[in-house]
């Protein structure tokens, strides 16, 4: 069979799941069976009802009929949607230019390969955006769109078809040793600058990242049989989970936070702040002399120092909860050290050179 939808049942929860071609998908349900056969009589009707609606959805696609129930809702609306439920900044953003654009009036079911590649340029070429910027709100509209399939609203995704925005080479470089300890050796003034810096150094040897040192939790931060403490924490971007030894600069960093009782967060001024601390790490680089200090640098710096130090891209990866290791390669330049490194570490032979002025 080509293609098939059922209801699944696994324990007590209602799942639809959908087969194309061999490719199967889950989606949950929403609904929960109580035990009351006549209360689960009803729950089960509005599963079938839901399962039969995406069937019609897959033989509107096969037949290329228009599908009035889900895709022929309108692109704007069905991101509002998605936005609200994740609060996502890069969505809003892509968003609003998506009702600037003048063909952004679209239903799913009117998007087309050429339609895309038309936004794209737009992006890139109408907006006065970056080309980084077009990129990442080129990459957050297609996201949607595989959302969109994955929720059976469309059945083909149009951006498989057409290339997204090339990403520009970041210029931004992960701190050096010497940097990171220039800027270690500099206070911030306030207890929320002192906070931020704190948090920075913390970061740089953990790779966490700002929305991670946010919602950080004592209770998040274990010892285990070994006597080594970790960090244990599901990541907020991915809801991936991380676990991070930490080593003696990173103890130390939280040696200096004084918790008052019942305290729940390890940076809690970071946490409850509504402030824009790239400023704070802005003017604390500059007071340095090193340029490009962002949250995201320090995360950069851990990786870097990691590799130079020895530690596998695997490792690394892992250790900074990236769900593909091709993200970690973004990371893994090779640095002035590592060549030199790389270079030291091949054999050395003897190798007999003729005297040219012999040779004649």
């Amino acid at each position: 069979m080509g293609k098939s939808v059922h209801i699944r049942n696994r324990n007590g929860r209602l799942y639809i799941e959908t087969y194309i071609f061999g490719k199967q998908s889950r989606k949950s349900l929403g609904l929960r069976l109580t035990g009351n056969k006549k209360q689960d009589k009803k729950v089960f009707m509005l599963a079938e009802i839901i399962r039969s609606r995406r069937e019609m959805q897959l033989a509107c696609a096969e037949w290329g009929i228009p599908d009035c129930l889900s895709s022929d809702k309108a692109l704007h609306i069905y991101m509002e949607e998605n936005m609200r439920k994740s609060g996502n900044v890069t969505l809003k953003n892509c968003l609003s230019y998506l009702k600037r654009y003048r063909y952004g009036e679209i239903r799913l079911s009117q998007i087309t390969p050429k339609w895309l590649e038309d936004f794209q340029e737009w992006l890139r070429s109408d907006t006065g955006l970056s080309q980084g910027s077009a990129s990442l709100y080129s990459s957050a509209l297609r996201h949607q769109l595989r959302l969109a399939v994955r929720d059976g609203v469309l059945t083909l995704n149009p951006a498989d078809f057409v290339k997204n925005i090339k990403m520009p080479e970041s210029r931004k470089q992960p701190l050096s040793l010497q940097s990171l300890k220039r800027l270690a050796s500099i206070p911030i003034n306030g207890a929320l600058g002192s906070e931020v810096r704190r948090a920075f150094l913390f970061s740089c040897f953990t790779g966490l990242r700002i929305s991670d040192l946010r919602s950080l939790e004592r209770n998040m931060i274990v010892t285990r049989s070994d006597g080594i403490m970790w960090i244990c924490k599901e990541q907020k971007k991915t809801k991936t989970m991380v676990n991070i030894p930490l080593n003696v600069t990173a103890l130390s960093i939280l040696g200096q936070e004084t918790a008052a009782d019942g305290e729940r967060f390890v940076f809690p001024l970071l946490a409850r702040s509504k402030a824009n601390t790239d400023q704070y790490l802005s003017k604390w680089g500059k007071m340095a002399g090193v340029e490009h200090v962002s949250w995201h640098t320090a995360r950069h710096t851990m990786a870097t120092i990691a590799l130079e130090n020895g530690a596998e891209l695997r490792t690394v990866s892992e250790l900074l909860g990236h769900t593909d290791i091709s993200t970690t390669l973004r990371y893994a330049k090779a640095t002035d050290s590592l060549k030199v490194s790389a270079v030291g570490s091949m054999p050395g032979i003897e190798i007999e050179v003729e005297n040219p002025a012999e040779s004649k």
